[in-house]
C-alpha cells in the first residue's frame, strides 16, 4: 500500500482550502470596473395579457444605465429539451414571477427603485392552477402554440398534457385476477425548492471587439456557452464562460436564468452587468421539484409476491417545461421499483399549469 498515493490515503478536496478560508470566488463575488447591477421586473399575476409597458420614468432615474423589455431581445424560445420559455415575456405572462422587463443601474438600491417605476398595464386573464383541471380537454390552454415548440413530440391532442409516457409488461388484467389481495393508494407530493445556499447569479462583460465573457453559478458551463451564443447571435468561439464555484445545486442549476438578461443589459449600457437573485426570487421564479399525484395499485399473493402493478404519476410542470434535459422525468420509469413483477403498466403525465415552472431536484430522475 505504501506505493499508492491515493488508495488508503486521506486525500483532501482540491477546493477545500479555498472554501473553508473564504478564498473561493462565487459569481456574486466577482467585481469588474464600471459594473452595473441588474434586476428583473416580474409579473404579479399567474396569467395576464401585457397591454403596455412604459419604461420612461425608470430610464430617467439617475443612475439607471439600461432598461430592456421583450422588444429589445430576440423573439426566440429557450429550453434544455423543450423550447418553450421566452427571454422576457412577450404579450402574455403565464406565472407569478415571470420576467417582463429588466434594468441595470449603478447600485442595487437604484435598480430596485427603477423596477418600481416601470409601469406595466395588464389585462388579468383566467388561470388554471389545479393540475387535474388542467388535464381536462375542456381546460384553458396554457400554451396555444404547443404544437410548434422545438424538442417536443407532437401531442396526440392539443391539451395541457404536453407529454405522456407509458410502459407495459405482461397481462395486467390476468395479474390482478390471480392476486389474492389488492392494495391501492394515491400519494401527493408538494413543490419543493432544492435549498441551495447560493442563489442563482450571473454576470456578463462584452469587450470592445464584441467578445462575450460570462460568469455563472450554473453547473454546466458548456451548455451556458451554447445558449449564450444562440441568444447573442455570435459564433460560439466568441463566447467564453468562466465557471465559478457553485454554492450548492441539487439539480436546480442546469439552465440559464438571468444570463441572457445580463447580456442584453450589458450590450445596451456598454458596461458589465451582474444579477443575483434574492431568496424571494428563488422561491418565486427558479425551477424547483415538480409537485405530483401518484396512484399505485398492487395485486399480491398472501406470501407477498407482487403479481400485478399499476401506477400513474401526474407531474405539474408549471408554466414552462424548459428546465429539464428531457421531456419527461426518469422517475416515471421507476414507479415499479426494483422488483421482479410479471404484469406492469405505468403512465406518466406532464402537464402545463399557470404555476411556477419546475425542473430537477437532486437527481435527473426526480
Amino acid at each position: 500500500m505504501s506505493d499508492f498515493y491515493v488508495v488508503g490515503k486521506s486525500v483532501p478536496r482540491i477546493d477545500a482550502v479555498a472554501k473553508v478560508t473564504g478564498g473561493a470566488a462565487y459569481t456574486a463575488d466577482v467585481m469588474l470596473p464600471g459594473m452595473l447591477y441588474g434586476l428583473a421586473k416580474r409579473s404579479p399575476f399567474p396569467h395576464a395579457r401585457i397591454v403596455s409597458i412604459d419604461t420612461r420614468k425608470a430610464e430617467a432615474l439617475p443612475g439607471v444605465k439600461a432598461v430592456i423589455t421583450a422588444q429589445d431581445v430576440p423573439d426566440i424560445l429557450l429550453g434544455l429539451r423543450v423550447r418553450d420559455v421566452p427571454i422576457l415575456a412577450r404579450n402574455e405572462v403565464r406565472f407569478i414571477g415571470e420576467k417582463v422587463a429588466a434594468v441595470a443601474a449603478v447600485d442595487e438600491e437604484t435598480a430596485r427603485e427603477a423596477v418600481t417605476l416601470i409601469d406595466v398595464q395588464y389585462e388579468e386573464l383566467p388561470a388554471v392552477l389545479d393540475v387535474k383541471e388542467a388535464m381536462k380537454d375542456s381546460s384553458l390552454l396554457v400554451h396555444e402554440n404547443l404544437h410548434t415548440y422545438g424538442g417536443l413530440p407532437a401531442p396526440a391532442k392539443h391539451t395541457n398534457i404536453f407529454y405522456h409516457d407509458s410502459y407495459s409488461k405482461g397481462d395486467l388484467s390476468k395479474g390482478f385476477a390471480q392476486a389474492e389481495l389488492t392494495f391501492e393508494h394515491t400519494f401527493t407530493t408538494q413543490i419543493v425548492h432544492q435549498g441551495y445556499l447560493e442563489p442563482h447569479a450571473a454576470m456578463v462583460d462584452i469587450s470592445r471587439d464584441g467578445n462575450v465573457t460570462v460568469w455563472s453559478s450554473d453547473k454546466v458551463p458548456f451548455r451556458v456557452r451554447s445558449i449564450m451564443a444562440e441568444v447573442s447571435g455570435l459564433p460560439i468561439t466568441r463566447v467564453r464562460v468562466i465557471p465559478s464555484f457553485v454554492g450548492g445545486d441539487f439539480g436546480g442549476k442546469g439552465m440559464v436564468l438571468d444570463e441572457p438578461l445580463c447580456y442584453f443589459l450589458a450590450s445596451k449600457s456598454g458596461r458589465p452587468v451582474k444579477m443575483v437573485m434574492s431568496r424571494q426570487e428563488e422561491f418565486l421564479a427558479s425551477s424547483p421539484r415538480h409537485p405530483s399525484i401518484i396512484n399505485l395499485k398492487a395485486g399480491v399473493t398472501k406470501k407477498g409476491e407482487i403479481l400485478a402493478w399499476e401506477a400513474s404519476a401526474i407531474f405539474d410542470s408549471g408554466a414552462y417545461a424548459a428546465y429539464k434535459p428531457q421531456v419527461g422525468l426518469g422517475g416515471t420509469k421507476k414507479l415499479a421499483g426494483t422488483y421482479r413483477i410479471p404484469n406492469v403498466h405505468i403512465d406518466g403525465y406532464y402537464v402545463y399549469t399557470h404555476a411556477l415552472p419546475c425542473g430537477h431536484c437532486r437527481a435527473p430522475g426526480d
